[in-house]
């Protein structure tokens, strides 16, 4: 009996994996595409540069916060 319920939880498991991972692309592929033409819309899409997309936008929100601390301490 315990190895059945085991199963069942298993095939649970899988069939909600199943069911997310059909759902998921097309959200995915859309909110990709708007934060990408938001950010760069002449860049080329890369799935290769995510990482380097990743810290230009980090080290241009760093230097956007470090550039409104100096206005705001500046009278």
């Amino acid at each position: 009996m315990r190895s059945f319920l085991i199963f069942a939880v298993l095939v649970g498991l899988g069939l909600l994996y199943l069911w997310q991972k059909h759902n998921e692309p097309a959200a995915t592929a859309q909110s990709a595409n708007v934060a990408t033409a938001k950010s760069a819309p002449s860049a080329t899409v890369s799935e290769h540069d995510w990482m380097k997309r990743s810290l230009d936008r980090a080290t241009t929100v760093r230097d956007q916060a470090r550039a409104q601390t100096k206005e705001a301490q500046d009278p």
